[in-house]
């Protein structure tokens, strides 16, 4: 894990182009840090993340082997018809992916802010393109696994007509790391 500052991770944080809603969960997250160490997860209280829980999935991550879903927010459930507490998240993307998705997460959890963009079909009117951000967190003792709070900015107004449910879950339009060294 890298050592940084919070005030080299708000730099990171204020040169990104982040939609309102990512940008305020970004804002918390920087709150969260003590000195130039990341937080650890218990430092996240449900009460500051109150508006975003819908959103947000948190993983569990041993670089490149594993992520596996600790917490995910009502809308993905909503969303894709399931519950994804507990999932594979590797096992769930495409199978072309699957390689990439663990290298990005797990560079994600090492130390790095990954900010991607989907393409989601709509049942009615035009494509929606939706914007997720991943921070990590510390982990919270030797040997226990990294966790990454990731948040995707769904419009309330629009998840309900996603044609395929596949789409929140496959291949993003793109995906940046921006890596902490």
């Amino acid at each position: 894990m890298c050592a940084l500052s919070s005030n080299t991770a708000a730099k990171i944080v204020a040169s990104l182009e982040l939609e309102p809603a990512n940008r305020a969960v970004a804002d918390v997250w920087l709150s969260l840090w003590d000195a130039g160490a990341l937080p650890s997860r218990d430092r996240l209280s449900p009460f500051k993340f109150k508006a975003f829980l819908p959103g947000i999935l948190v993983f569990d991550v041993v670089p490149d082997h594993s992520v596996t879903i600790r917490l995910a927010g009502t809308r993905f459930s909503t969303i894709l018809g399931t519950e994804l507490t507990g999932m594979d998240w590797i096992a769930s993307a495409p199978a072309d992916y699957r390689a990439q998705r663990l290298k990005i997460i797990s560079e994600i959890a090492r130390g790095g802010i990954g900010v991607g963009h989907r393409r989601i079909g709509m049942t009615l009117g035009e494509s929606y393109i939706c914007e997720e951000i991943m921070l990590p967190f510390a982990p919270a003792q030797a040997g226990a696994p990294f966790q990454v709070l990731t948040h995707v900015n769904w419009q309330a107004d629009k998840f309900l007509q996603i044609k395929s449910a596949r789409q929140a879950t496959g291949t993003p339009l793109d995906f940046k790391v921006y890596p902490f060294a």
